[in-house]
């Protein structure tokens, strides 16, 4: 374990460094957000075979990025489209020319295969000049991202609740965690949402109304669905971001892939 752990702390050390030397623009990166186990990691591994592009893992998950909580991000961080918020947006200014880009490892190697480590991804990361994003963390401030960052395109991933809540029952990754060290995956308490709900600016009485009477922990992460994605669906048309329907991109695979990357002008040969 200790010679794991030395060479994961040699990785992210060298990580940095490489990084640090990169001139990365944000007008190029693109960002990748929806809720936890909605296809977003799927989506990025498509993107990342663009050229001279690799990726950032959860930029917020405080077990690689411990500083997104200490700035004061959280598990569900709402911002209204106007908010100021200086230290977040300097923060996230950071990720978007990869300033702040952990590898997405901690402790194990062999662990962290799971969570997209490889020799492959590690040396594309280490050559590319250009970034994508991915968050499960960024739904109930994307109004607020697209408002404040210029970048080239961000997708919103949208899957079915019932699928997303079947998935983190199974998994246990809901992207709730503990807001001190050791940041351990923890499901939301019906607590967590009322309190989330209530800071949600304008949100109809009705629905505070409905999530006061939910009760099991299906109930509760199915609402941390809805609260995810009313934010983004609330805005006004037409909206600066591109919707992505998980169920459609499955069935239509190669067209959905082509319309995106026709989107973001460039050439690609599908092949599924």
């Amino acid at each position: 374990m200790k010679n794991q752990n030395s060479l994961t702390n040699a990785l992210q050390y060298i990580n940095k460094k490489t990084f640090s030397s990169k001139k990365i623009n944000m007008e190029d990166t693109i960002l990748i957000v929806g809720s936890p186990r909605s296809g977003t990691t799927w989506l990025m591994e498509i993107l990342a075979t663009l050229p001279n592009y690799t990726y950032t893992f959860e930029p917020l998950n405080p077990i690689w990025s411990p500083s997104s909580f200490e700035v004061g991000f959280g598990s569900r961080t709402y911002l209204q489209k106007d908010s100021n918020w200086q230290e977040g947006e300097e923060y996230l200014q950071n990720v978007f020319t990869g300033q702040i880009a952990e590898f997405p490892v901690k402790g194990s190697i062999t662990v962290s295969l799971l969570h997209g480590f490889s020799i492959k991804n590690s040396m594309n990361r280490f050559l590319s000049k250009k970034l994508i994003v991915k968050s499960v963390n960024m739904n109930r401030m994307l109004p607020w991202i697209a408002e404040k960052f210029q970048l080239r395109r961000i997708f919103f991933i949208i899957r079915h609740p019932c699928a997303v809540v079947a998935s983190q029952l199974k998994t246990g990754l809901c992207g709730y965690r503990n807001s001190s060290p050791p940041y351990k995956d923890i499901f939301p308490t019906h607590k967590d949402i009322l309190d989330e709900a209530s800071n949600i600016n304008g949100l109809d009485s009705t629905v505070y109304n409905m999530l006061e009477k939910i009760k099991s922990r299906e109930e509760i992460l199915a609402a941390s669905w809805c609260l995810d994605n009313l934010i983004p669906l609330s805005q006004k048309t037409p909206y600066p971001w591109s919707t992505v329907i998980y169920e459609k991109f499955v069935k239509e695979g190669k067209e959905q892939i082509n319309k995106i990357f026709n989107e973001l002008a460039e050439r690609i040969v599908a092949k599924l």
